[in-house]
């Protein structure tokens, strides 16, 4: 009797086994688990790095004021602050009212990108909302670089 209750035991738990491991891959493959998050940088969220960024017009928020400029080293300056950032997708997409600044970048007379700094936590980069995780945007550094355009 207890041999057959032991070869019950070992077929239930080689079954569960397998039913389990076959779901936990299934569930990876297609997207529905995931440990990890996906972090990135500006740069690897938009094509400013593929294009030739020829002129940046920012748009304050709070004063509605516009800057440009097509000087390459305050535009460079802009893109290397804003790249010093980690993202992270937000869950809730839903749209956000006010912002801090609106930044379009341009190659010529085309629109390359479009990066909304909304508070010092939150980004939207070409209409996705994104969390800056590894720490809080340095707006007064932006306010500097905004001022000199």
């Amino acid at each position: 009797m207890s041999k057959i209750m032991n070869s019950l035991i070992l077929c239930l738990i080689l079954c569960s086994t397998l039913l389990y491991s076959g779901c936990v891959s299934n569930e990876t493959e297609e997207g529905f688990v995931s440990n990890e998050t996906e972090e990135k940088k500006v740069i690897e969220l938009t094509d400013i790095d593929r294009h030739i960024i020829t002129k940046v017009s920012v748009r304050n928020g709070l004063s509605g004021d516009l800057s440009t400029t097509n000087d390459r080293v305050k535009i460079e300056k802009l893109i290397s602050q804003l790249d010093r950032y980690t993202l992270e997708e937000k869950d809730n997409q839903e749209p956000m009212f006010g912002y801090r600044y609106s930044i379009k970048f341009y190659s010529g007379s085309s629109k390359i990108s479009k990066i909304v700094i909304v508070d010092s936590k939150i980004m939207e980069v070409d209409e996705v909302y994104y969390d800056v995780i590894n720490s809080p945007l340095d707006i007064a550094t932006i306010d500097k670089l905004v001022d000199s355009m």
